[in-house]
């Protein structure tokens, strides 16, 4: 007994797809990811304004990639999609939060002799 054939084009998560939605993702995520590189090249803001200014366009490119990209919304067909999404980004800030810390501290928790140069870190 063989299963029956279905074509993967009848799936809803294909069917939703239209390569207007892709063009304009691609787009956007690159206009935002330009923006952040300047703003990281040229350095005119303070650290505090710096990391939000970087951090919010990261965001927003991140919603719209999960917008037009993947198609996420709040209804109901794609509300847990949805979710795990947004509980996934704390994790993700964790995770680089705690590795940052972690190698800018590297050298003061393993070393046995004393550091005596302190050099600027992205925590500082």
């Amino acid at each position: 007994m063989s299963a029956p054939a279905t074509s993967p084009l009848d799936h809803p998560e294909v069917r939703q797809a239209s390569a207007w939605r892709y063009i304009a993702g691609f787009i956007t995520s690159m206009v935002l990811m330009q923006a952040a590189l300047m703003v990281t090249l040229h350095q005119h803001l303070p650290y505090q304004e710096y990391v939000f200014t970087t951090g919010g366009l990261a965001l927003v490119a991140l919603l719209c990639q999960a917008a037009l990209f993947f198609g996420l919304d709040i209804s109901r067909a794609q509300i847990w999609k949805s979710v795990s999404l947004v509980l996934t980004i704390p994790l993700f800030i964790l995770s680089v939060g705690l590795t940052v810390w972690m190698f800018q501290s590297l050298a003061q928790r393993t070393m046995i002799m004393p550091v005596t140069t302190v050099q600027p870190t992205l925590l500082e």
